[in-house]
């Protein structure tokens, strides 16, 4: 168990991707995103601190947004070639924060002058308004407006919601849009928590 004093993280410090293209990504994330660049490292051919394996060439930059947190991106020396996962591209997409919706509108005329595809606006549910575009990496960006905070009662809910899911799962009624494996994952270090087990407490540790 983990120790009951133990605090969330602080926030996010930076999001990592891969790029071929570095100068693309660069232009993109400066002059459509508006991000400051923050700086540059550049490393390889010595052993990996954390592995021991010798790495390739890789060029790693650094965006910054706005709350002190950046997007970061890696070149390697040798092009990869970016294979499909079959996950589907919502399910891996970066949310980045607006303040108010009159600037989500801002934001989609902006990148509408800069000759970018923008989806949206799209509702989910009050809660949040966003956007969407894809930067030159293939990679999906929503932005949006949180509307209000979190509250008990989302929680609670929330909680309800993943009960049911999880009881729907396990009893096939669920609507899929793949095959599924037939294997059930279970929670790293717990072997008797499967992830399907309607007894699992989803709850926040206090």
């Amino acid at each position: 168990m983990a120790s009951s004093t133990a605090a969330a993280p602080g926030g996010l410090n930076h999001y990592a991707y891969a790029t071929n293209d570095m100068i693309k990504t660069h232009k993109f994330w400066t002059e459509v995103m508006r991000c400051k660049f923050l700086g540059a490292q550049r490393q390889g051919g010595e052993p990996d601190k954390y592995s021991g394996e010798t790495l390739g060439s890789f060029l790693h930059c650094f965006y910054g947004l706005a709350d002190g947190s950046a997007v970061a991106f890696f070149e390697l020396a040798n092009n990869f070639t970016k294979t499909d996962d079959g996950i589907p591209a919502f399910t891996k997409h970066l949310a980045l924060s607006v303040n108010s919706r009159d600037e989500l509108y801002d934001w989609m005329a902006h990148f509408k002058s800069c000759g970018v595809d923008v989806k949206g606006e799209i509702d989910h549910d009050g809660l949040w308004y966003s956007i969407y575009v894809i930067d030159p990496n293939g990679q999906m960006v929503e932005l949006t407006w949180q509307s209000r905070p979190f509250n008990e009662k989302d929680v609670e809910e929330g909680l309800e919601i993943m009960r049911q899911w999880r009881e729907d799962k396990a009893g096939g009624r669920l609507v899929s849009t793949a095959e599924a494996s037939p294997s059930i994952p279970k929670c790293p270090g717990h072997p008797c928590t499967s992830l399907l087990d309607p007894n699992l407490d989803l709850r926040t540790p206090k």
